[in-house]
């Protein structure tokens, strides 16, 4: 690892997002934030992005001392239904049952706010990014299928797009990395803008 480059940090669980900075082969370390995410949703973008900001600042905060020098990444994805409300994780089979029906022959936003904290500068970099997805008119044989595979747990939205959730879509506007929970070109143009070709070799070992 290059020694001018800081210790990044993924402050979240995520295997998705985990997957996604690992196919750029960038070396980095998890360490979830766990905190609450109970806060007021009146603004979805605001919302996004307050809590990205959080999760990153107590990741930072938590690992002060440990590193000199790191670089902690906070994310928060939720999805926007055409009845303009948030669309949370399914509580069940009949709950995701219900998000696909509402989702189906219909478009919808997927919001993710990102923040990137540098330390021991704390300075930071913040950004939402909003893709419009659009779904098939599925049938409802075609919804319980995919209710069957389970893979609608613990997928805002009730669908995983990465994976067989792959045939509900029709459509997409916008970044698809965002739909999987990490807008990654977001995160390589402000880490090769603070950092330039020094980034570039983190990459390359």
């Amino acid at each position: 690892m290059n020694s001018e480059l800081p210790v990044f940090i993924l402050a979240s669980n995520s295997p998705a997002r985990a997957q996604i900075l690992s196919q750029i082969n960038f070396n980095f370390i998890v360490e979830p934030s766990n905190i609450s995410e109970n806060a007021s949703m009146e603004n979805p973008k605001a919302y996004v992005s307050q809590l990205a900001f959080e999760k990153a600042k107590t990741v930072g905060s938590r690992i002060k001392g440990k590193y000199s020098n790191y670089i902690v990444l906070g994310c928060d994805t939720i999805v926007f239904d055409p009845l303009q409300q948030v669309v949370g994780k399914p509580e069940d089979g009949n709950h995701a049952k219900q998000m696909l029906t509402t989702l189906s022959d219909s478009s919808h936003l997927v919001i993710t706010g990102c923040s990137l904290i540098v330390y021991p500068s704390k300075h930071t970099y913040q950004d939402v990014i909003t893709t419009e997805v659009i779904f098939r008119d599925l049938t409802e044989e075609e919804i319980d299928f995919y209710i069957v595979s389970n893979e609608w747990k613990g997928k805002a939205g009730g669908y995983a797009i990465q994976g067989l959730g792959s045939f509900l879509i029709k459509e997409i506007k916008g970044d698809y990395y965002n739909i999987v929970g990490l807008p990654i070109s977001w995160v390589w143009q402000i880490l090769f803008k603070h950092f330039g070709t020094k980034f570039l070799k983190r990459i390359e070992e």
